[in-house]
């Protein structure tokens, strides 16, 4: 049994799964693997690629019970007499914008496409160029929608955009997220980059406004969410990208006490995607920041009682602004015990007069 060549092994940008792109003297397959602090979460995804060798009538139910890559059967081949063996100086691999799929192009073609919402669901799928049919009990389809074709362009141009030492993207979404977000607040006072030198470009900007001190993402919404696609399917656009408030009264809480809050909420920007996971209205996430008596965040639009904070579109989608608002652990665990729980929760805030702005209070 020949061992499998690594032609390309690739990471994603936070390093939470790999793409690994690999062949012996009877097939060729990509495969996506999650990092360790994730490998019992979620399954390693498996595409073929193609067959070197004449490809059999049956499964190749041998091979698996081998612990080798299976040969796909003819019938479900382009090329039932096997192709030639792929070279590893024409493999690449994209990572799609959210991180969690990812396609193998070969010769600048595209070969094989793990969609990311994959990842998340019970359902297998794969997309694959040598594929001629359906093989619906094994999730493999030909690579053949024009709709997978208009997403690759798409993200390769993203990549291309940001990839263009020539011409930053930054700067102007820098700028009318500023421009936006002073509009209601007035002017910056502060900027804190909390990208951590890493891509994309993050901050949080400061504002003062009658006694309350804001703290304003930008760059969080350059990229997508991952699970968002497979939970909204037509609606993704709505919900996939957003934008971090942060708004506390100085009367109520000190220099530090904000800071550290506004600290929690920087740790969040970049948490979907170090994570794997999406946030959203009713969303709640545990802080060591916060003032005694809370335990975590809430994020919510619905609680924002303000002028409207018309924040610029990204790719053409709409951005949400979630407000960071802290809840007793009486209140999350409230929320946690129910389904939908998190919007419960805020609808007894907002009867309570709760707005987006953090003041002292007791528990619900």
């Amino acid at each position: 049994m020949t061992t499998p060549e690594v032609l390309l092994e690739q990471a994603n940008n936070r390093g939470t799964l790999h793409a690994v792109v690999e062949q012996d003297d009877r097939t060729a397959y990509f495969y996506i693997y999650p990092a360790e602090q994730f490998s019992e979460r979620y399954n390693i995804r498996a595409c073929w690629l193609r067959n070197l060798q004449p490809a059999p009538e049956e499964r190749d139910n041998a091979a698996m019970e081998e612990g080798r890559a299976p040969l796909l059967e003819a019938q479900y081949c382009k090329h039932p007499q096997g192709a030639e063996p792929l070279q590893a100086e024409y493999v690449n691999i994209m990572w799609n914008e959210e991180d969690d799929g990812a396609t193998v192009f070969y010769q600048d073609e595209p070969m094989a496409i793990i969609p990311g919402w994959s990842l998340y669901s019970d359902q297998r799928a794969c997309y694959t160029l040598d594929c001629s049919a359906v093989v619906e009990d094994r999730g493999i389809f030909p690579l053949t929608a024009p709709a997978l074709y208009d997403r690759l362009q798409k993200t390769s141009a993203f990549w291309d955009k940001w990839g263009d030492e020539d011409s930053n993207p930054w700067p102007p979404i820098q700028q009318q997220f500023l421009d936006a977000y002073e509009a209601q607040l007035g002017g910056s006072l502060q900027y804190y980059a909390i990208d951590q030198q890493q891509w994309p470009p993050m901050a949080l900007a400061r504002f003062e406004k009658d006694d309350i001190v804001y703290f304003m993402s930008l760059g969080v919404s350059i990229r997508p969410m991952p699970w968002v696609e497979l939970l909204y399917n037509d609606q993704a656009a709505g919900f996939r990208r957003m934008e971090l408030g942060l708004a506390v009264s100085k009367k109520d809480y000190t220099e530090e006490q904000i800071m550290n809050m506004a600290q929690a909420v920087s740790g969040m920007a970049d948490s979907p995607w170090r994570n794997l996971t999406w946030l959203g209205e009713g969303h709640t996430i545990s802080s060591s920041g916060l003032p005694a008596g809370f335990d975590s965040f809430i994020l919510s639009s619905a609680l924002y009682k303000g002028p409207a904070i018309d924040l610029p579109s990204i790719e053409g989608d709409r951005v949400n602004l979630y407000w960071a608002c802290p809840i007793t652990l009486a209140e999350r665990e409230g929320a946690h015990s129910k389904a939908n729980g998190g919007y419960e929760l805020l609808e007894k805030m907002i009867g309570a007069g709760i707005t987006h702005i953090v003041t002292k209070r007791k528990g619900l």
